[in-house]
């Protein structure tokens, strides 16, 4: 069963397990990737070497990349996204593989 339903190029991904991070509770979120521009990609990159954190290999295979990536089409802060369960950063950096990769 997907939790998936794309609706004018933006996908939205119903939460298999609702979070609250910081006040607010997250049941779906909306990910709009062709809202994304260069910009976002030289942000999640500086936010992760920031972070000390080393992108080995092609960055579409990098799980943290792909959620940096995430949190911006989506537009949340990537520290939200960070807590979601494994299952549904899974499903959300899958579908954040495939457009970036297609």
């Amino acid at each position: 069963m997907s939790n998936t339903t794309t609706k004018n190029d933006v996908v939205k991904y119903e939460l298999t397990t609702p979070v609250t991070v910081n006040g607010i509770c997250y049941t779906a979120i909306e990910l709009d990737f062709y809202s994304l521009n260069g910009n976002d990609i030289t942000t999640a990159e500086f936010e992760i070497a920031k972070s000390g954190q080393i992108v080995a290999g092609l960055a579409e295979f990098n799980k943290t990349y792909l959620m940096h990536i995430s949190a911006r089409a989506a537009k949340i802060p990537f520290e939200a996204l960070n807590q979601f369960s494994i299952r549904d950063l899974s499903a959300i950096t899958r579908e954040t593989q495939n457009f970036l990769m297609s």
